[in-house]
């Protein structure tokens, strides 16, 4: 078996920074004006979409990836190691990132409210709220992924559970049965599009979608032979996603309405009252077959070193801990002027990916954050040492 999976680190890398895109195209879809905090007046339905498709893969994806990740931590370094070093990569950033960005946040709605000249809708709704519930942003997949670490390092207490567990999950039978109806029966009572699960009580339907793909991601380590075989089914795959998705979309009801969202800012709850089950069942299996597809095409056309793609990698964790307000920052100046929703949504994108990556490269790569977020990385000047001949 093969030294590093360069595939998962790319993968990585990609759903990271998929994030950017996705919360960029949240301020330029007329389905999120109520949802979201830097929304714009200049709107287009292909933000929606966009937004709307690339949800459905993205986080699922990431889980599968930090599973895979877990594992080889596990059997290359130990138990012991595995849940240091997750405290360390994952814990410690999200106590350290999730006071500083909700603060930023605070202060940057307290701006929109004065330099806007259309302030969101959600951002007059959270200056209103006298006791929010404490919301983890778009760090709340660090808080669920230290839990499934957790889990994962005391299930590791006992090899013959654990490998007897990753066995079940990896069959086929299960994947193609068992993980649709599990995810569907989680996710039955909330809202379509699912929601992210924001707040700081752990939540069950999280545990059934994102617990079980982190652990469909380990199983897939010990059993990498499931990817090879699962390549000659890539074709009816992602004929399965177009059809499901274009299923999701017709399927979609109306947007929520802001009283809607006032209750589920002031409760937490995103639940529905009545369940509508075909919905439910289309939109988790086109969650499940985007993954796999996306999964199966980085191992097919991303399974080999690039520096550049392994840079990309690297930087896309702290790109993505600090999108949320550098793209506020550059989208609400942006909704004052009357470019087309395609031009503010380039400009905001690429703006932030170019502060993103020159932060990166100038304050964290080489610095003591940088060795939280990657590991230690050698300097140019240490790497020239390293290279000479002694």
């Amino acid at each position: 078996m093969q030294q590093r999976f360069h595939y998962i680190d790319n993968l990585r890398g990609l759903a990271l920074l998929l994030g950017v895109v996705f919360h960029a195209a949240l301020a330029y879809g007329p389905y999120f004006h109520n949802m979201w905090l830097s929304v714009d007046a200049n709107k287009h339905v292909l933000f929606d979409y966009l937004a709307m498709w690339t949800h459905l893969f993205r986080m699922p994806l990431f889980f599968v990836i930090a599973g895979f990740c877990a594992a080889i931590l596990v059997t290359k370094r130990g138990n012991g190691h595995f849940i240091r070093n997750r405290s360390k990569r994952v814990l410690l950033p999200f106590v350290i990132f999730l006071p500083l960005t909700l603060l930023v946040l605070f202060q940057l709605m307290v701006w929109v409210v004065e330099f806007s000249d259309h302030p969101p809708p959600l951002v007059n709704l959270l200056m209103a709220v006298k006791e929010p519930q404490i919301n983890t942003m778009h760090l709340w997949f660090l808080w669920y992924l230290m839990q499934f670490c957790a889990l994962f390092w005391l299930l590791n207490k006992n090899q013959r559970l654990i490998s007897k567990l990753l066995e079940v999950v990896v069959k086929p039978v299960f994947i193609v049965v068992a993980l649709p109806v599990v995810i569907s029966a989680g996710m039955a009572h909330l809202v379509v599009p699912f929601p992210a699960p924001h707040t700081l009580q752990p939540q069950l339907w999280a545990y059934c979608t994102y617990g079980l793909l982190f652990m469909l991601g380990a199983s897939l380590y010990h059993h990498h032979n499931i990817v090879l075989a699962a390549l000659r089914y890539f074709k009816p795959l992602v004929l399965v996603a177009c059809l499901t998705v274009g299923a999701y979309f017709y399927l979609l009801p109306e947007a929520p309405s802001l009283e809607q969202v006032r209750i589920a800012v002031n409760t937490g709850e995103t639940r529905v009252a009545h369940i509508n089950l075909l919905l439910v069942v289309v939109q988790t299996l086109a969650i499940l077959s985007c993954t796999a597809v996306a999964y199966l095409a980085g191992y097919r056309w991303l399974n080999q070193y690039n520096e550049y793609s392994r840079y990309i990698s690297d930087a896309s964790y702290w790109i993505y801990l600090m999108h949320i307000p550098v793209l506020m920052c550059v989208q609400i100046p942006l909704s004052n002027t009357l470019l087309p929703a395609l031009a503010k949504f380039t400009i905001s994108l690429s703006t932030t990916l170019l502060i993103g990556f020159i932060s990166y490269h100038f304050g964290v790569r080489y610095t003591v954050l940088g060795m939280l977020l990657n590991g230690a990385k050698a300097t140019p000047m240490q790497s020239k040492a390293m290279d000479s001949p002694r």
